[in-house]
């Protein structure tokens, strides 16, 4: 059986734009996923609202996936594939952080989740592939008053900062933009409409295929 936890925001968890409500799982790409790929895969989603690489937010505690990542795969090894996909977040205005400096974040998170396997090997199996995915930008802020013009940018640059930080760490990197347009986004343009679910399961699934064989 091979493992994958996929790890990342409100968009892995499944949220629904303008409900606030989830999608049920035959709709979320994880358990789409989970339902191309068949039997030999089990597919674990840890997706939570908010979440960023490596900043925490006191309005919003728990959200920094460093600081949960440790426990996360402790809890779900042995592991053959981490997908990661976060950065959105991270772009809030609160953070006050640049494109470079999310890098740095993910950079973290994946050091992170190699220190572990590569000092508890013996229990938890070796440390498992791991793919980077880089977010969908938001076009517009929708009025939200966490994200500004500035967000928009740093999100449009993350494709450009985390593919060398991917490639020089061993992972494997896809962007989410190269599959999924702003019309694929719901009316806060931040969340997945059914669609842009399919589409990324479908192209997410290629992906695990290759990179699992």
């Amino acid at each position: 059986m091979k493992e994958i936890l996929c790890f990342g925001d409100s968009n892995t968890h499944g949220y629904m734009p303008g409900v606030g409500t989830r999608y049920p799982l035959d709709v979320r790409w994880s358990g789409r996923l989970a339902g191309l790929l068949g039997e030999g895969y089990h597919v674990v989603e840890e997706g939570l609202d908010g979440r960023t690489t490596a900043f925490e937010d006191e309005l919003q505690p728990w959200r920094s996936g460093l600081g949960y990542i440790g426990g996360c795969v402790k809890s779900h090894a042995p592991l053959d594939l981490i997908i990661i996909m976060l950065g959105t977040n991270d772009a809030k205005t609160r953070y006050g952080v640049s494109a470079e400096e999310i890098g740095f974040g993910l950079r973290e998170l994946i050091a992170k989740i190699e220190t572990f396997f590569r000092y508890n090997g013996a229990h938890y199996g070796p440390c498992p592939k791991l793919l980077v995915i880089s977010p969908v930008p938001m076009p517009q802020t929708g009025g939200d008053p966490e994200f500004n013009e500035e967000s928009l940018k740093k999100q449009a640059g993350l494709k450009a900062v985390y593919r060398p930080i991917a490639e020089e760490m061993g992972c494997a990197f896809a962007a989410a933009e190269d599959w999924i347009g702003p019309d694929l986004l719901g009316e806060d343009y931040c969340h997945y409409l059914p669609e842009a679910h399919r589409i990324f399961a479908e192209k997410t699934a290629q992906l695990v295929r290759e990179l699992l064989g």
